[in-house]
């Protein structure tokens, strides 16, 4: 893993459009996806819920600093809006996917930071880009034709 500071600035049209490539579709339906052996049901993949709780911390810790997190309040887009109970939210849902995922890669230590900083060790992970094509090809929203 190498840091990548793009996604750890404040909102603006560069780290933005940096967050929204993450996801497999400009359109509503973002990591909602229906298909008839997996899921048969409307659903979402749960690697989209958990990028868009951190972009939503993200918009709220940088709201909060700059004291605009009241103004926010009026914003009626949900996945740009963080309101208290959204942020609450996604605090625990992430820490529960965390839990769950329970990543087992181990990261050397840092002697004079004393501690890890998680960056340039080899990482074992599942193939991002490839879930992220399968979303797009599977993606659905009610009322929305598909392409």
């Amino acid at each position: 893993m190498i840091y990548n500071k793009t996604f750890t600035l404040s909102p603006s049209p560069e780290s933005n459009a940096a967050w929204d490539s993450m996801f497999p579709s400009k359109y509503k339906c973002v990591g909602f996806v229906k298909h008839p052996q997996i899921s048969p049901q409307f659903s979402g993949v749960a690697v989209f819920h958990e990028l868009h709780c951190v972009n939503i911390l993200r918009i709220g810790y940088y709201a909060a600093l700059d004291g605009s997190l009241e103004d926010m309040q009026h914003v009626h887009d949900h996945n740009k809006r963080p309101d208290p109970h959204h942020l609450r939210h996604c605090f625990d849902y992430l820490r529960q996917a965390l839990m769950c995922a329970a990543d087992t890669n181990l990261e050397p230590v840092d002697l004079e930071l004393g501690g890890v900083t998680g960056w340039r060790f080899e990482r074992k992970c599942r193939d991002f880009e490839a879930v992220k094509k399968w979303a797009e090809a599977n993606r659905h929203w009610p009322g929305e034709l598909s392409e």
